[in-house]
């Protein structure tokens, strides 16, 4: 075989292995919240107090981690298919923790004054702290 040929070929197998490696990492199946490892266990009131006290250092201690929050349910919205849990967060009522529940799944939603434990990515505070990618562990 020519050098050239030798070339050519070596080329179009690492093309192969690149377009076989994307391919793959594509179609991965995503992790999501609940089957990831909890970081942190925190109460809504104390998650919003946090955040509401210094929202700098907040950031570094809960954004992109698996936090399990516990509270009382304010509010449940529900639109299309996307469900969205407010959990108490001051005790005047200014904010809370806004938990966006992952779609699909028989989960049943807590009413308004339950207490749930709630699972998910925290992705930082707007004017309530959200958290995504949520799924309710028990509610009472």
């Amino acid at each position: 075989m020519t050098r050239r040929k030798l070339i050519i070929l070596a080329g179009a197998l690492l093309c192969l292995i690149a377009a076989g490696t994307g391919y793959y990492l594509y179609n991965k199946p995503r992790t999501t919240a609940a089957e990831s490892r909890t970081d942190k266990h925190i109460s809504a009131e104390k998650l919003y107090e946090e955040f509401s006290s210094n929202e700098q250092q907040a950031n570094t201690n809960y954004v992109n981690k698996v936090v399990e929050v516990k509270g009382t349910v304010t509010d449940v919205q529900k639109t299309g298919t996307s469900v969205s849990v407010l959990l108490a967060g001051a005790g005047n009522g200014a904010g809370g923790v806004n938990c966006s529940i992952v779609p699909g799944g028989e989960q049943q939603l807590p009413k308004v004054g339950e207490s749930v434990l709630i699972k998910g990515m925290c992705t930082g505070m707007l004017m309530d702290v959200s958290i995504v990618d949520a799924t309710i562990i028990n509610h009472k």
